[in-house]
């Protein structure tokens, strides 16, 4: 029997995953949290150094978990948090911390871009609209705030790339995460002329080598060894940018094949056979695999944190008591909101509580949560029905949108795990949902690459089918379809409305914050 070791480095925890190479059952994992740096407001850093030798407890932890040795292990897939800046110097050490995707200090830099136009263009060539967070922006911002140090980049690549870097000592990238670079999205690589824009094009001698997503990048050096519990001589393959990691981990490699998560943020992801630049300005688009892309539709507004505010807000007392241990609470607060009229009463949410604003079907940052319909009657079980109702039709605004054909749906991530949340999602989209076995997509997305690349499996499309199982498929049910078919007008038409009161709202924070600088 052979293994293969998934790790997928997230922004606030890094998990390491044992799965059998065969069949993709997990035999052990480990998690390690991840130490993030805020030197400043809206900063959001990471010591390179600190980083690795998190990820490296937690592959020796799960190979322990599992009961194995380095010997069992023979193959490594790393998947990584997409954006950010993870740069190297002259000598081949961390050139300062790396600058992690939710990073807001290029945030004028990008207003600036779409204030003059420059957005329409990078849009036109990479099909996303960057945010401060993305490597174009934060070289733009460095070069002009910090020219010592942008002067000392080497080598300039993504979170993957450096974890892959120490345990193999290659630096290279590949065509998932320059994506988000962003890249030339039709070329598959990277473009000058996206360079020019941003003032930077001296950057180019300085790009990583990219690789097609899952090649082999090499092998597991003796001193990573000692770090890891690795074997050293074990093949490590490129990985891929979270994304489409998690697509992959799901088994949407086919062009119409969807994958939605319901994490902290709600994503609906299509993987398609050519680029997918509808609708404009809105969304990200990402390369996958074996010439295909990734529209990536997230309502970024919020999936679970939406819930994680209803209960806080409604239901304090008893999250509190229920300590660290909620699975019971949790079951208790299920059962009182599935014994909840449809529609909750009329109550309707908007589900875009995250500060980041709506990011699709449309692009409005000013956007916030809103309550409609919230009188005497609501509790916190209507609240927490409503937030997932709100949630779910989001689902049908964002795939409504897409310009692309939508031939089967899976669903995965924490919310997944609510039998009423998915039950609301399958009855709003009226369509059937695959529930994926395997929690941890993103490891066994980057586990499945490095099965194919080792040989285990004879391409991708057979790695998946072996290794990406469902565990269930939710079929809509009729008559909750039909409510939610009769309420969705309400939810899109106020959700338009309150577009420039969203946009008003914010001109007058805005001149408030004036007014309160002013001495």
């Amino acid at each position: 029997m052979s293994f293969i070791v998934g790790i997928d480095k997230g922004t606030t925890a890094t998990k390491a995953v044992v799965f059998d190479a065969g069949t993709g059952k997990v035999a052990g994992s480990a998690n390690r949290s991840t130490h993030a740096l805020h030197p400043q407001s809206g900063w959001h850093e990471e010591d390179m150094e600190v980083t690795f030798s998190r990820v490296a407890e937690c592959i020796r932890a799960a190979i322990s978990n599992a009961g194995l040795t380095g010997d069992d292990i023979s193959g490594v897939g790393v998947s990584g948090h997409m954006g950010g800046l993870w740069a190297l110097d002259a000598e081949g050490q961390p050139a300062g911390h790396a600058i992690a995707w939710p990073d807001a200090r290029a945030g004028e830099i990008v207003a600036g871009w779409t204030r003059d136009g420059r957005m329409d263009e990078i849009y036109e060539i990479s099909g996303n609209a960057p945010i401060p967070g993305v490597p174009l922006a934060l070289l733009a911002w460095m070069k002009a705030n910090e020219p010592d140090r942008f002067a000392s980049l080497s080598q300039i690549a993504f979170a993957k790339d450096y974890i892959n870097y120490r345990l193999t000592g290659r630096f290279v990238t590949d065509e998932s995460d320059i994506s988000f670079f962003p890249c030339d999205i039709r070329e598959r690589a990277y473009s000058s002329r996206l360079l020019e824009i941003a003032g930077i094009p001296e950057v180019a001698d300085k790009l990583t080598d990219v690789l097609p997503t899952g090649s082999l990048v090499g092998e597991v050096t003796k001193e990573a060894a000692e770090l890891t519990g690795l074997k050293p001589g074990t093949p490590v393959v490129t990985g891929a940018g979270d994304a489409v990691s998690a697509a992959l981990g799901a088994g949407a490699v086919l062009p119409g094949q969807a994958v939605t998560v319901i994490g902290t943020s709600f994503m609906n992801n299509l993987t398609t056979d050519r680029p997918v630049m509808e609708p404009a300005g809105v969304g990200f688009l990402f390369l996958m695999p074996d010439g295909a892309w990734q529209k990536l539709m997230a309502n970024t507004g919020g999936g679970s944190l939406c819930l994680d505010w209803a209960l806080r807000a409604f239901d304090n007392d008893r999250l509190t008591a229920a300590g660290e241990e909620r699975a019971d609470y949790f079951a208790a607060i299920e059962a009182e909101a599935s014994a909840v009229q449809p529609l909750a009463n009329g109550v309707f949410s908007h589900p875009y509580f995250n500060t980041s604003g709506m990011s699709a079907p449309r692009f409005i940052p000013e956007a916030r949560a809103s309550i409609f319909g919230f009188d005497t009657s609501t509790g916190p079980a209507q609240m927490v029905r409503s937030v997932m109702e709100g949630v779910a039709l989001s689902m049908v605004d964002c795939y409504g949108a897409l310009d692309g054909t939508v031939d089967e749906i899976r669903l995965t991530g924490g919310g997944a795990r609510s039998p009423l949340w998915r039950k609301i999602c399958a009855a709003a989209m009226n369509r059937p949902l695959g529930l994926l076995e395997a929690e941890e997509t993103g490891a066994l997305g980057v586990a499945v690459l490095a099965a194919v690349a080792t040989g285990q499996h004879p391409d991708l499309a057979q790695g998946t089918k072996a290794m990406v199982r469902l565990s269930d498929t939710v079929e809509p049910d009729p008559g909750l379809a039909a409510i939610y078919a009769d309420a969705y007008p309400l939810f899109r038409d106020l959700g338009r409305d309150l577009e420039s009161l969203w946009r008003k709202r914010a001109d007058i924070l805005s001149q408030q914050g004036q007014r309160q600088e002013k001495p």
